[in-house]
């Protein structure tokens, strides 16, 4: 394992998770951060929650559109299954925040599939299941509680 590339890219995702905030609560309203809940913890797979909102942040170095779709873990999906059994008033958003904007798609709003996806580029493979959502079915912030 690449220590010294996994603790850079650590770094800048949680650079970029601040530096959405404002924009996030701007939406979204007030925003908690789950790893200051000692129930949820430092590796929980939501990254931040309200009342009314459960939201996750992947930070990609890419235009939004690079690529045909974008992804998150699977057990991101079956936690937010999870949540909404236990709280079905509840919205449910994966969110990317690229190069060029911040997009998202809403927990089970549109068809995806499950593919292995990953990276190997530091020095171990890591790949797992994955969402696979497709453009078409992703929004840019601003539209995501319309």
């Amino acid at each position: 394992m690449d220590y010294k590339k996994l603790n850079k890219d650590l770094s800048f995702g949680f650079k970029s998770e601040n530096e959405v905030h404002q924009i996030l609560e701007e939406e979204f309203g007030t925003l908690l951060k789950s790893k200051l809940n000692p129930e949820m913890g430092k590796y929980y797979e939501f990254d931040k929650y309200n009342e009314e909102y459960f939201i996750e942040i992947k930070s990609r170095r890419i235009p939004h559109d690079k690529y045909p779709t974008l992804f998150f873990g699977e057990n991101k999906l079956i936690k937010g299954d999870e949540i909404l059994k236990k709280a079905p008033h509840l919205r449910i958003f994966y969110l990317w925040k690229c190069n060029d904007m911040i997009v998202g798609w809403e927990h089970r709003s549109s068809e995806y599939e499950i593919c292995k996806r990953g990276r190997n580029d530091r020095g171990i493979n890591e790949f797992d299941d994955c969402v696979d959502i497709k453009q078409k079915y992703i929004k840019p912030l601003e539209e995501l509680l319309q």
